[in-house]
């Protein structure tokens, strides 16, 4: 196999990955970002069982950051599990953005080298086709 036909496999994978890659992050665009935690808490009543530690909860609370400011959201019971998936559906997103962008880096890169090979070699070609019709 050719340098240049190296190359260009090289790039053709890259544009499958990449096709790949877009359409798995277009399936997760629905999305949360924070974090799911769980807490625990003690009341004000004095004979309670949640002050020899068996405290209240849990109760789930979605943690989010914007502009600087954290917010919490106290989650419904049965709405658990749903946010949790797209908060985690949030760091899936965000991993492939970054893979998206290193591939495209690599994407470009190939492409120079295969560029620069295929003018080489057609600069030859050109040359020896000068040199036989002297």
């Amino acid at each position: 196999m050719t340098r240049t036909a190296a190359l260009r496999k090289r790039v053709q994978s890259y544009l499958i990955e990449q096709r790949e890659l877009v359409r798995t992050l277009l399936k997760l665009r629905a999305q949360l970002q924070g974090s799911v935690f769980a807490r625990y808490g003690e009341c004000g009543k004095a004979g309670c069982a949640c002050r020899q530690g068996e405290k209240h909860g849990p109760y789930y609370v979605l943690s989010s950051r914007s502009a600087g400011k954290g917010t919490f959201v106290y989650l419904d019971g049965e709405r658990v599990d749903q946010v949790k998936d797209l908060v985690q559906q949030s760091r899936a997103f965000r991993q492939g953005l970054a893979r998206l962008r290193k591939l495209n880096q690599e994407l470009v890169s190939a492409l120079k080298t295969y560029q620069k090979a295929t003018a080489r070699s057609g600069a030859r070609r050109l040359a020896e086709f000068t040199a036989h019709d002297s």
